[in-house]
């Protein structure tokens, strides 16, 4: 019979390797590549990848998009793109950050029914009462009637998102969508 001593003896050096080898720090992640997409298709597609991509060689995360005046913030929500969304806020982007218009995501986020980016965006602490440079505010984006809606999207807003992304124009899921983005705002502002 070994002694148990002998035992420990002999395992004892494989068991040090073996728990240094684990207690190695992990190879740090590989830079992100350099961006094959501009900022703003990929907050609208929802892109991480390519979101970071931008970051890292050094894109504005707040830049206005030089064709439609938005921020990238902005895209992610016309996308409907909570994890865009929630990344760009972890990374820096301006929960308030002003659209030309002076608007800021969460019209778009209410205007769409995107209540998932809605619900980042109020987290993140958005200001819920900011109004556009005409004197609309989110909730009154969402209050609007389905025809008016109908003909913002098909005159206004497809033609300009065209190239980036094709918007699903589901009146159900758009004012069911409202409707939560009204209840969040209005527990909002009694908190």
């Amino acid at each position: 019979m070994v002694p148990r001593f002998a035992i420990f003896a002999a395992a004892a050096p494989a068991l040090f390797v073996l728990a240094a080898c684990t207690t190695q720090p992990p190879e740090p992640p590989p830079p992100p590549a350099d961006p094959t997409m501009d900022l703003f298709t990929a907050a609208a597609g929802g892109n991480i990848a390519e979101l970071a991509a931008n970051k890292h060689s050094g894109s504005d995360l707040d830049a206005l998009s030089p064709d439609m005046q938005i921020t990238p913030l902005t895209m992610a929500a016309v996308g409907g793109q909570a994890k865009a969304t929630q990344w760009l806020l972890d990374n820096g982007a301006d929960v308030n950050g002003k659209n030309g218009d002076g608007s800021t995501a969460l019209k778009a986020a209410a205007f769409l029914g995107h209540a998932g980016v809605a619900k980042v965006l109020i987290d993140g602490g958005i200001d819920t009462s900011a109004r556009d440079w005409e004197g609309n505010s989110a909730a009154d984006i969402a209050r609007i009637d389905w025809d008016a809606t109908e003909y913002i999207l098909t005159t206004l807003v497809q033609p300009a998102v065209a190239n980036m992304l094709q918007l699903e124009v589901d009146r159900k899921t758009i004012e069911s969508g409202r409707a939560k983005i009204l209840a969040m705002m209005a527990e909002t502002s009694e908190a």
